[in-house]
């Protein structure tokens, strides 16, 4: 068992870049990390970290050991976890958007906790997806296919976006009426589809780069920025809704419609075997299933699908 408790340090640690920090994720002094850290090399023979007074750095033997140290405390996890079958216990380290996790995923993660009472989970809003394996994370959530390796990509919801502009700014700029016309505009520009806007349409489709005014990381601030006339963005429809109802957004170009983005959770190979982890993705894959919005049909070709379908 102290091996294990050293391990989980040695992860932390490196996971952190702080001795001080996984301490007070701990809630033991600096000195007990110290501790275990040195256990840890003296039972291995090797060292573990490079500590100067402005980093923690860990070294190649580190590295080495860092994914099967990893392997070693999900399976020791999943044997503790095995032994009571009628209740799921277990630790789980997710990684989700702060934007996507206030508007949808918060709700479906306390309601699976409400229903597991022996998991706990370490839930981290992120801006920016990272390495689920070196990060020490179970599960993360994204929005772009994994290029990571030892990850899987499992899809939980596709969401379309379309392109958004106050009603203010319209009156002061005008609207444009086909993708042409942005590079005329002051565009807002998140992560999620960058510089390069793809529109795809009856007459085909179109790949504009455009010049941010803004780039933001955050969708809750890029949609701030459009409700107080900046610019146009592509926003996601499921953020935005209340806001055209009000009247206080516009959409625009709506013959021209970005591609529809999907959510995924990326799984690291070693956690896919968690029973904690497959509730969880079999609990996102069902929750999520109700909050799927269809891509609507161009209204010309509406009728075209129908008859096909008929």
């Amino acid at each position: 068992m102290d091996t294990i408790h050293n391990i989980r340090t040695f992860l932390l640690a490196a996971r952190m870049g702080s001795f001080a920090a996984a301490a007070r994720s701990l809630a033991v002094a600096p000195s007990v990390v110290s501790k275990r850290i040195g256990q840890l090399e003296h039972e291995f023979r090797v060292p573990l970290f490079h500590r100067t007074t402005r980093e923690l750095r860990m070294t190649v033997e580190a590295g080495r050991l860092l994914p099967r140290f990893q392997k070693l405390v999900a399976d020791f996890d999943e044997l503790r976890d095995a032994k009571d079958q009628a209740e799921l216990r277990g630790h789980l380290r997710v990684d989700a958007p702060g934007t996507v996790t206030s508007r949808i995923l918060g709700p479906i993660f306390c309601e699976f906790l409400a229903r597991h009472p022996g998991i706990d989970m370490d839930l981290r809003l992120i801006d920016r997806l990272n390495n689920p394996i070196e990060h020490g994370c179970d599960l993360a959530i994204g929005t772009r296919p994994s290029a990571f390796d030892d990850i899987t990509d499992h899809p939980l919801m596709p969401y379309t976006c379309a392109t958004y502009a106050s009603p203010a700014y319209l009156a002061r700029h005008g609207e444009p009426r086909h993708p042409r016309d942005l590079g005329e505009h002051a565009c807002l520009v998140s992560l999620l589809y960058g510089t390069l806007w793809h529109f795809y349409g009856e007459e085909g489709d179109f790949a504009v780069n455009v010049t941010p005014r803004l780039s933001v990381n955050d969708t809750i601030v890029l949609r701030e920025a459009v409700r107080q006339g900046l610019g146009l963005a592509v926003l996601p429809t499921i953020l935005v809704d209340r806001d055209v109802a009000l009247g206080q957004l516009t959409r625009i170009l709506p013959a021209f419609r970005p591609p529809p983005m999907w959510l995924k959770a990326l799984v690291p190979k070693p956690s896919a075997a968690k029973p904690a982890v497959q509730a969880l993705l079999d609990f996102l894959r069902e929750r999520l299933a109700l909050n799927i919005q269809p891509v609507e049909p161009f209204p010309s070709l509406a009728p075209q699908r129908d008859e096909a379908a008929a």
